[in-house]
């Protein structure tokens, strides 16, 4: 901890409305960004590295973080496209929620299957660097892809009916 609580006080009193509204701009959401922001100062707490530029530091960690938050909605929103069994007679998709996906995710992949899904959706890797990360081939990776996303279709598929 470099430094002093009165320091640290300080700078949150400083930096807090200017970092929360970027995170605002940015989030549209009034409770991600005060976590994106509370993360940023959590970050800043921890550090033990000098930090020249405070307030610097503090903007650029939200901006980051609020990156983070808005690339792992795209793909949330990308694995559930992916998932769409077949459009509804209104042309609406099926609605698959966050908390049903996580638990087929669970319940019906290997861990394999589970590590390469996370690395391709969460991650957002390509197939060849989930491959390096994995110690696998290309191949395998796909594989493993075709077989999850076949198996999380034919839960949900069998879900609607």
């Amino acid at each position: 901890m470099l430094y002093s609580i009165a320091e640290f006080e300080d700078i949150y009193r400083r930096c807090f409305q200017n970092a929360l509204a970027l995170a605002m701009r940015m989030l549209h959401d009034a409770d991600e960004a005060h976590d994106a922001v509370q993360e940023a100062f959590m970050k800043l707490w921890q550090t033990d590295s000098a930090v020249e530029n405070e307030a610097a530091y503090i903007i650029r960690t939200v901006r980051n973080s609020c990156l983070n938050r808005i690339a792992a909605t795209d793909v949330q929103e990308r694995l559930k496209r992916r998932l769409t069994l077949e459009e509804s007679d209104e042309h609406e998709e099926p609605r698959i929620s966050g908390e049903k996906l996580e638990q087929a995710l669970t319940m019906l992949l290997s861990p394999r299957e589970s590590q390469i899904v996370g690395k391709i959706y969460s991650e957002g890797l390509s197939y060849k660097d989930a491959a390096g990360q994995l110690g696998v081939s290309v191949a395998m990776v796909n594989k493993g892809l075709v077989n999850a996303l076949k198996k999380l279709r034919k839960h949900f598929k069998s879900e609607l009916l």
